[in-house]
């Protein structure tokens, strides 16, 4: 069942979750929920959601969320055997830190040296560090430090203040984070694929992000007739 919804004019999911939460508590509240409803309650979101502004809403309210980040399959042990992870990739932990001069050490022994104290990137602040050009160019190491395939060299995008990202990070790494997260998969995708293929909403008709809500909400309220018909409504 759908509880809340809204159509954005953006294109990333990087701060949407504290306005639907705030759209499905008021509805929930209409129909005589508490304004704790969803304390202790599970939220799972996919890793385009984990920015700082998503995560503190949710332990604003109390939830517990398992929104992982983008690398969390490269930890997981079940992904060991794709391709992609048959060569591992540097990561910041492979960066020696030295205080004194505010720089990182690659594993190469080139030094990136701070270019910006602060950048937003993604809903999160970074310190950003950036290695010498001539330094990469020839680089062994090369393939398992720089992604992008034609970047000139290495930029380090440091984390500040993210205690609450990093808590998540473990948390989605443990036994129970691992089994309850891709549960999202048969919760959350179905609704999409109905109101797509069966309903056959693969486009909005209208213009302007009024109208176009109000289309959205009109798909969803026609799913929930649908499953209420289906299925029945919840025990009081």
């Amino acid at each position: 069942m759908i509880v809340h919804g809204e159509a954005f004019g953006e294109g990333q999911d990087h701060g949407h979750i504290p306005p639907m939460l705030t759209g499905a508590l008021g509805n929930l509240q209409s129909i005589g929920h508490e304004p704790d409803y969803f304390e202790r309650k599970i939220l799972t979101a996919d890793s385009n959601y984990h920015t700082l502004v998503n995560l503190r809403k949710c332990q604003e309210l109390g939830l517990d969320a398992y929104i992982p980040d983008r690398k969390f399959r490269n930890r997981d042990p079940r992904f060991a055997t794709q391709k992609r992870r048959q060569v591992r990739r540097f990561t910041l932990k492979d960066f020696r830190y030295e205080e004194a001069l505010d720089q990182y050490t690659c594993p190469d022994g080139k030094i990136l040296k701070l270019r910006v104290k602060r950048v937003l990137n993604r809903g999160h602040l970074y310190r950003k560090y950036i290695a010498a050009e001539k330094d990469c160019q020839a680089c062994p190491l090369r393939p398992r430090c720089i992604y992008a395939a034609g970047a000139k060299r290495k930029q380090l995008f440091v984390p500040i203040g993210e205690s609450l990202s990093k808590h998540m990070v473990a948390k989605i790494d443990t036994e129970p984070g691992r089994r309850i997260y891709p549960q999202r998969l048969a919760i959350v995708e179905p609704v999409f694929a109905n109101i797509r293929s069966n309903k056959r909403l693969d486009r909005f008709t209208l213009r302007g992000k009024i109208k176009v809500n109000i289309q959205w909400l009109l798909y969803c309220l026609v799913h929930n007739i649908e499953k209420v018909l289906n299925y029945g409504l919840a025990p009081a």
